[in-house]
């Protein structure tokens, strides 16, 4: 049914949309690029691209995962709002949950790392503005990596009524970016409040 459609695609891609404030809140540190520059003479990612960060973004969005399976895996153990393949052994579905939100997470972190290189090959400081790239980079990532990994994010979100939920993330992202960053700015943790 498309109108549960939104709100479970929503629901599964929770650790993806999570992963990137996390990051910043867990960031700090060694940067991913050692310091590293190109022929370009610009930087691999920059500093705002930590080892830190990526374990720490990855492992929020993987317990965030594992929290939103609990009701599902404890009293439904067969729901299609429960991460991974719904199962009837709760300690397999438990670890399914994690590893498949890990995935989720980890992909928005590299989707948005590859969202950095881009933008210091097109020149940009850190904490440019680019359009499009700033808002998407991490969701592309974190499906990428979901279907990769977890062959229960295809009927989350690319086929059947998924795809409604799918097109509910795009149009969601660039609003729910904009006042993450807000926070974060007001909060100390991010540079521009974009």
């Amino acid at each position: 049914m498309a109108l549960e459609a939104i709100p479970q695609a929503l629901w599964f891609f929770l650790p993806a949309f999570v992963a990137n404030p996390s990051a910043v809140l867990w960031g700090g540190g060694t940067p991913m690029d050692f310091g590293r520059t190109l022929r370009d003479g610009q930087r691999l990612f920059g500093d705002g691209k930590t080892w830190r960060g990526l374990i720490g973004g990855t492992l929020s969005g993987a317990v965030l995962g594992l929290l939103l399976f609990l009701p599902f895996g404890l009293l439904a153990p067969v729901s299609t709002w429960s991460f991974g393949a719904p199962a009837t052994d709760f300690a397999a579905a438990a670890i399914a949950a994690f590893f498949a939100s890990a995935a989720l997470a980890l992909g928005a972190l590299l989707g948005d790392l590859v969202g950095a290189f881009l933008k210091r090959r097109m020149g940009k400081p850190r904490g440019a503005k680019a359009p499009g790239l700033d808002q998407y980079d991490f969701v592309v990532g974190g499906l990428v990596l979901s279907l990769l990994v977890a062959s229960w994010s295809v009927p989350r979100f690319f086929s059947g009524d998924g795809w409604y939920g799918l097109l509910a993330i795009i149009l969601i992202t660039p609003a729910l970016h904009r006042g993450v960053n807000i926070v974060g700015f007001r909060m100390g943790k991010k540079h521009e409040p974009w």
